[in-house]
This record gives structure tokens, sequence and C-alpha cells, in this order.
């Protein structure tokens, strides 16, 4: 059963307005390309069409008037049955502002253009921003204040993200739809690096590593490296440990977490005895 935009929850309506202003934001820009390229074009066409026409009965040069100090244009027929000269300068002297005009009128729309990258950008980092607020809203309250449903630890900790992650409740609900649980794989090797869980997305790869010793730096290093190697799109990794060394829930935490190379989104979580609490929300 399909649910309607009353039905969303606040974090699935940002992302539909994400998703709709990139929307709008690829098509303003196909609507100002097609139309420089068609004025451009129907410019030109009618410039070749104008001077190929000229050429079949003459030539337009410039004349200097020396008493006068004027530089006049004239059309020089080929042969003396031609229509009147002064209409094709006339003529011409229209082509050429309706050159300018070319310009002007690209210089416009690629302004326009411009106008629409920077605005588009702006909005889509704002609504970026907010969702990320959002999330990490969204992880305090759900990982933290309940308790985790699930037969598997992989099973009890993607419950929990579902409330945090839109792009993993959609993949819930068209689970439910077909009255099965959200797929996912367990136990991956990934370049002799055992991953416990990972549910393939829009958005890339959602991977969930659990660790059975104290988590040190080199232990992240290490599992961003190997990742990195993948050719597979990552979205987000879970890295859950009982326990992390003094240096990680130090206040060094942030320039630790600031310098390591990764490309993905990458978050510390505590698993606990009833649950979660967070260490570190990317």
């Amino acid at each position: 059963m399909s649910r309607g935009p009353q039905d969303l929850s606040l974090a699935e309506k940002l992302e539909q307005a994400i998703k709709q202003l990139g929307f709008w934001y690829r098509i303003s820009i196909i609507i100002v390309l097609v139309g420089l390229a068609s004025l451009s074009g129907i410019i030109s066409m009618s410039q070749f069409y104008f001077h190929d026409e000229i050429g079949k009965h003459g030539h337009i040069e410039e004349i200097y008037v020396e008493d006068q100090d004027l530089t006049l244009l004239a059309f020089l027929p080929y042969t003396e049955e031609i229509f009147p000269s002064e209409g094709i300068v006339t003529l011409y002297i229209t082509q050429v502002w309706l050159m300018y005009g070319n310009g002007i009128v690209i210089a416009l729309l690629s302004f326009l253009f411009i106008w629409v990258t920077y605005r588009g950008k702006a909005h889509t980092q704002e609504f970026e921003s907010i969702e990320r607020q959002f999330i990490r809203q969204s992880y305090l309250v759900n990982f933290e204040t309940s308790v985790p449903e699930g037969e598997t630890r992989i099973e009890k900790i993607l419950n929990e993200a579902i409330h945090v992650f839109p792009t993993l409740k959609e993949i819930q609900r068209k689970a439910k739809s077909k009255q099965s649980k959200i797929p996912y794989k367990v136990d991956q090797k990934i370049n002799d690096v055992m991953i416990d869980g990972i549910v393939s997305t829009k958005k890339g790869d959602f991977i969930v590593k659990f660790y059975e010793k104290t988590v040190s730096e080199g232990d992240l290093k290490n599992l961003i490296e190997v990742l990195s190697k993948s050719r597979d799109k990552i979205f987000r990794v879970l890295c859950v440990a009982k326990d992390y060394d003094e240096d990680l829930q130090s206040n060094k935490l942030v320039g630790i977490m600031d310098k390591l190379p990764k490309y993905f989104k990458l978050d510390l979580i505590f698993e606990e005895e009833h649950g979660y609490s967070m260490l570190w929300i990317d």
C-alpha cells in the first residue's frame, strides 16, 4: 500500500524535497542549454543563408569617403539587373545587429545558467545540512533511548538504523509490501576483511562492521583503506564495538576523524548490554 506525503516522516519529506530540487535544477539547466543551442543555430543558419544569397549576386565592401571622413558599406552587384543595393545594405546591417543581439541573449542565458547553478547548489547544501542535523538528532533519540529488536546483532542495529535513514526506510517499506524483511547480506569478505552486514541502497552500500576488541585509530584506518579499494559505492559505514581506545574517547577524536582519508560517512557506536550509544556521528 502506497503512502501519501502526510504519512512520510520529516526525514523522508526532507530527502524528497532534496530530490525534487535536484530534478528541477537539472530541468532548468536543460532548458537554458536547449535555448542557447536553438538560438545560436537559428541565427547562424540565417546568417549563412543570407551571405550565401548575397554571394550569388554580388559582394559588400567598405568604401571610405575622404571629403566626409566616413566609411560606408556598399553592395557591388555582379550584373546590372539586381534588386536595389540599399536594400542589401539594410539587410546586412540587420544581420550585424542580429549577431550582436545573439551575443546579448547568450550572455543573458549564460547569466541565468550561472544563477540557477549557484542558487540550486546553495539550496541543496542548505537542505543537506538540515538533513545531517536531523540524522544526528534521530541517531541520539533512536539509538540511545530505545531497546533494539531483532534475532541477530545485524537485525537489531538495522532495525534501529531504519528509523534514522530515509534510504533504509524506503527499502523496508518495499520489503513489507512483499511480506519480507529488509534484504541484507551477512559475512561478506572484502579484501580479506570480514564485513558483518551490507544493505544495498540507491546511495550505495550501507555497511555494518562489528569489532570484538578495543578499536583503535589503526583499526579505523585499515577498515577505510580496505573499503576504499573496493569498487562498490559506499553510502555509510557503522563501526560497532564494546570499547574504543583512549585517544578515540578523548578530545583528540575530532582531529583523528577529520584526518582519516575517507569518501564515505563513518559512525562510531558503542554496543552496550541493552542497546547502543554514540561516540561519533559523521
